[in-house]
């Protein structure tokens, strides 16, 4: 009887929680949608601009909503410090020259052999005179639809290594990485970005990796580790070593980007690195990017916008001066 009389009690319990539930409904407000330029010059390269608009935190995310973002049918133009001024024309990737797609492979994170699988806009220059030269700004203007939105950047001076070599790490066995010896210019207000690129082919198998990579070149582009962006303010004048890790693509990881190799060079390995010199803005928007990618989903974050340096907009207009040098690793 009392058993029961408990579980006649419980019952009622539960059903008046029950009928104390109330749907709960949230007006989210309404989000202002800007711009987004993310664009870069290189030197001996093309201007490269990708043109999307912003999306709203609760907005459903695709594949197709990520590319319904570009945008199309802008009128941009770059004009130089030296009074020339080149329309940049949109193509997509169908249409992507080869001589582009590394270029938008590195600003993209897309291999260049996936390009073809996204309809992949940018809006370029085929002028052989808009190349990148050093030491020489590069406005941008761009109209959508009436609004505008500017942008300026520089090509600094390159500044090469003095040299590069590859070190075992510790006690492991053919696993290490890439060292380097730079003379910084006796000028304050140097800032560097560090890419690596492998070049050679996978000669083995990852029995639990599909697809099989044997054969595939190891990166398909120059990446760039977390921490790829320093200013001379602890070095200025100094001549220094240091020594950088291998990054990733976080959204395409290889079979070495876990596990023991992760991180590391090895030994056999032929490395392109590409040590660029670039401006105070791009340290500042490349920073930024990365310290909010080193700390997502942590609750003591601090959250914020990106500083950027796009005039009725957000995002990047950067420029660069690569100096390339090879290495083995042995």
């Amino acid at each position: 009887m009392n058993m029961t009389k408990n579980i006649a009690i419980l019952v009622i319990a539960v059903l008046a929680l029950i009928s104390c539930q109330k749907a709960i409904e949230v007006d989210l407000p309404e989000v202002d949608q800007d711009y987004v330029v993310e664009g870069r010059i290189e030197l001996g390269t093309p201007p490269i601009v990708i043109l999307s608009e912003t999306q709203g935190y609760f907005d459903e995310a695709s594949v197709e909503s990520v590319f319904g973002t570009f945008v199309h049918g802008a009128t941009i133009n770059m004009s130089t410090s030296n009074g020339d001024t080149f329309p940049l024309t949109e193509i997509c990737s169908s249409s992507i020259p080869d001589s582009l797609l590394d270029d938008v492979s590195a600003l993209t994170g897309i291999p260049a052999g996936s390009l073809g699988a996204f309809d992949y806009c940018v809006y370029t220059s085929f002028d052989p005179d808009a190349l990148g030269e050093e030491n020489v700004y590069y406005h941008l203007d761009i109209d959508i639809d009436g609004q505008q939105l500017k942008s300026s950047t520089k090509i600094p001076w390159a500044v090469p290594l003095d040299s590069t070599w590859f070190e075992v790490e510790g006690d492991l066995d053919s696993l290490g990485f890439v060292w380097a010896y730079l003379t910084d210019p006796d000028t304050v207000g140097n800032y560097y970005r560090w890419y690596a690129q492998r070049i050679n082919v996978y000669d083995y198998s990852y029995p639990d990796y599909e697809p099989d990579v044997y054969g595939q070149m190891k990166d398909p582009f120059p990446i760039a580790p977390f921490g790829s962006i320093v200013d001379d303010k602890f070095f200025n004048g100094l001549t220094f070593d240091f020594a950088y890790s291998r990054g990733e693509i976080g959204n395409l990881e290889g079979p070495d980007d876990e596990g023991p190799e992760e991180g590391y060079f090895k030994s056999g390995d032929t490395v392109v690195i590409k040590f660029c010199s670039t401006t105070r803005e791009n340290f500042l928007y490349i920073r930024a990017l990365e310290n909010q990618a080193a700390t997502a989903g942590s609750p003591f974050a601090s959250p914020g916008n990106l500083p950027f340096n796009i005039e009725g907009g957000i995002g990047i207009w950067a420029g660069y001066a690569p100096a390339y040098d090879t290495l083995i690793c042995e």
